[in-house]
């Protein structure tokens, strides 16, 4: 009896250690897909940016937020004629170590995004979660935190380079935006990271030949 209890234990120890694993791989998986999908996303939307009647087709753009004019998703889009909205992706922390979300907001007023960049977990709608860009440093750039949003621009004295932030009387001159998303795919354990990384050039921003 005591041999078959211990053999016993060993299975079941076994059985749940399978388990964990594999639920562990599966949730991994799962957020791998989703920090996927969602970089995709922001790389399309940005790419398909719009002109309208306020200018440039990018009128905000930071280190961790972008706004764009866009039809993405809107009734009747395939009209010409569709106002475009302004849209946004919104880098929020909200946790300890640089942990949070990343938002997408679009106006609700028809005029500005005030409000729902003041509390994008309240208007917007979270495209990918764990992110940890805040509570990591950026080799290549030197900073002390990783910036989601990087712009290629040109300078007052005409010079082209990259950047984490445009003067709000600059967006005009973004020629090519850089995403660049670390998540956490283990989130609560010992952290495992996923990095994402791709440039969009917004096609309504070229310079006309």
């Amino acid at each position: 009896m005591s041999i078959m209890a211990v053999i016993t234990a060993m299975i079941l120890l076994s059985w749940f250690a399978l388990q964990k694993s594999f639920a562990q791989t599966s949730s991994a998986s799962q957020s791998r897909e989703f920090a996927r999908d969602a970089v995709a996303r922001m790389t399309q939307e940005i790419r398909d940016a719009q002109g309208s009647d306020q200018g440039s087709a990018i009128t905000q753009a930071s280190a961790n937020t972008i706004v764009f004019y866009s039809t993405y998703n809107m009734a009747g889009n395939n009209d010409p004629n569709s106002t475009p909205r302004q849209t946004a992706f919104v880098y929020v922390v909200s946790g300890t170590a640089g942990v949070g979300s990343i938002y997408r907001v679009v106006e609700t007023n028809g005029t500005t995004l005030s409000d729902e960049l003041a509390n994008p977990a309240q208007y917007g709608r979270v495209v990918v979660k764990n992110v940890v860009n805040a509570g990591q440093p950026d080799t290549v750039n030197h900073t002390t935190t990783t910036s989601v949003f990087r712009y290629w621009t040109y300078d007052a004295q005409g010079n082209y380079g990259s950047v984490d932030s445009v003067p709000d009387t600059g967006p005009g001159t973004v020629r090519a935006v850089d995403i660049h998303v670390l998540v956490d795919l283990n989130p609560g354990h010992s952290p495992v990271y996923m990095d994402l990384q791709t440039t969009a050039q917004p096609r309504n921003m070229r310079p006309a030949t």
